[in-house]
């Protein structure tokens, strides 16, 4: 874990201080716009990496706007796969959004910081996590079914289809599938993997949101 800045700035950002001002009142209204469950948990994340010069969670959460955006698009889908759970922050904000949600989150490796993140879960609420330590473009051998993805892994044009290739069939009719930093310059497989895919869906920002037919 590194020992740089502490705020919510990525280590790589080079923004003037009037972009930054301009930035953190977003964030911090978009954070009073959350469900309370999530902006409570993210807020008390925040504060923990930062006791903990935990630098690597700050970086790859999703902010508090773009978690605005995600939850939105994922409605009221009961059963979500996250693919990248990384430090565990969406995967959380995914399960407190609604009540009884069930979230499957798959990443390549159990990243040892996320379970300083679970803990702040109470008992009932980490039950509906289910992790697993397995390339989400692989998926289980059966993919159980599930009414919403969550794309947000390696970022690599050919891991990207292969990613949405597993889930599509496990999606349920009405179902939709979002991929994280499209149209981003800093991840181009993203968007060229939605290109190669011909899906006709809507960018939110950074966010590509597919809606599966439910014919």
């Amino acid at each position: 874990m590194g020992r740089g800045r502490l705020d919510l700035f990525r280590s790589d950002d080079d923004r003037s201080a009037l972009q930054r001002a301009r930035r953190l009142a977003l964030q911090a209204r978009s954070l009073a716009q959350l469900p309370r469950p999530v902006a409570r948990f993210w807020y008390r994340a925040l504060r923990r990496a930062q006791g903990e010069r935990d630098t690597w969670s700050i970086d790859v959460a999703c902010r508090p706007a773009e978690l605005r955006v995600l939850l939105d698009a994922l409605g009221d889908a009961p059963r979500v796969a996250e693919i990248g759970t990384a430090a565990g922050w969406t995967t959380c904000a995914i399960a407190l959004a609604r009540p009884g949600r069930e979230v499957h989150s798959w990443d390549v490796e159990a990243h040892p910081e996320r379970d300083r993140y679970l803990a702040l879960l109470s008992p009932a609420d980490r039950a509906r996590l289910h992790l697993h330590d397995r390339p989400g473009g692989l998926g289980p051998d059966d993919p159980p079914p599930v009414d919403a993805v969550f794309i947000d892994s390696s970022h690599e044009l050919d891991e990207t289809i292969a990613t949405f290739r597993t889930w599509e069939p496990a999606l349920a009719p009405g179902g939709v599938i979002a991929f994280h930093d499209y149209d981003d310059a800093a991840y181009p497989g993203v968007t060229e993997a939605v290109r190669e895919l011909g899906l006709d869906g809507e960018a939110r920002g950074h966010l590509y949101v597919w809606r599966k037919s439910d014919r």
